[in-house]
């Protein structure tokens, strides 16, 4: 399902194997169209479209004695799977406006949501490349289905809130992760995650986070800006820039970090929302003395 956490599994498999040392390069190929799938994929050369100015490595080269992961791979192409395919086979590819093949040795992992062997039964995926992809066939379940885990992914959470917005916080308050546990958590890991966030952004300082803030909907109450002005009031160093810059960082968390979603519910376009995010985001730089130079 989404949001159970495939790119991280895939991380921590990289991590914990004799490639850890080297590269992992994650695609996510429903973001690839059909037009830029070789070049992305498999690299370009100099001169071999109109804009291609310089020689460029694909992913595969880029992962080369690392990890390829490679999400969403349901949504190729039935012309991408047979380009994909052709270079799982031998592990050699040929960059676009080249002749000559480049040999690659990368682990690849590729995820989906949903069986993938149900769509191959359907016609909607190639069998060849199934066969050629599941050497090790692994399912990550819902969070839903090993509860073991919430209390630790929220406490984990919480801490990162508090290093993100650079704020600590009063904890959980009494029965607040049995809310939790009684939760079916329909956007798994990803919910989790901006549900402590958001009701840590929302609970006024030095109060503990209650299981109603956790579990609330997904448009807060009237009064929650009211608390959230009180709880950056409280605070030394309140700004309306500081203020801006918290309320950017919360709606890109509430939108499972998609800048269009996140744009669109603050009233910006994702360009104004880019923009804002890099300037809160850059460490700022120190004064520069300014005076006549010395002859």
């Amino acid at each position: 399902e989404t949001g159970v956490g495939k790119e991280c599994f895939a991380r921590e498999l990289h991590r914990l194997s004799g490639r850890g040392s080297g590269p992992f390069v994650a695609v996510n190929c429903a973001s690839l169209p059909d037009t830029l799938l070789e070049a992305e994929l498999f690299g370009v050369e100099k001169g071999a479209f109109t804009g291609a100015v310089a020689s460029r490595a694909g992913r595969f080269e880029r992962a080369d004695g690392g990890t390829l992961f490679l999400d969403e791979v349901t949504s190729l192409s039935e012309a991408g799977q047979a380009k994909l395919l052709r270079v799982l086979q031998d592990m050699e590819v040929e960059r676009l406006g080249s002749v000559r093949g480049r040999r690659v040795n990368a682990r690849v992992v590729a995820a989906c949501q949903g069986d993938l062997a149900e769509r191959v039964a359907d016609g909607r995926f190639r069998r060849d490349l199934y066969y050629r992809l599941a050497v090790v066939p692994l399912h990550i379940p819902a969070l839903r289905e090993r509860p073991q885990d919430i209390r630790e992914l929220a406490t984990y959470f919480l801490r990162r809130a508090e290093a993100r917005h650079g704020q600590r916080s009063a904890g959980f308050a009494r029965g607040a992760l049995e809310s939790l546990d009684r939760y079916g958590f329909p956007g798994n890991v990803r919910e989790l995650e901006n549900l402590v966030e958001r009701a840590f952004l929302l609970t006024p300082s030095g109060q503990p986070i209650s299981g109603a803030a956790l579990i609330t909907p997904a448009v807060p109450a009237a009064d929650s800006g009211v608390s959230l002005l009180r709880k950056f009031w409280s605070e030394d160093g309140f700004s309306l820039p500081k203020l801006e810059a918290q309320l950017l960082e919360a709606a890109v968390s509430e939108s499972g970090g998609n800048l269009c979603q996140a744009a669109r519910r603050l009233g910006i376009s994702r360009a104004q929302l880019a923009y804002r995010l890099e300037k809160y985001r850059r460490p700022a730089r120190p004064d520069k003395a300014v005076g006549r130079a010395t002859p």
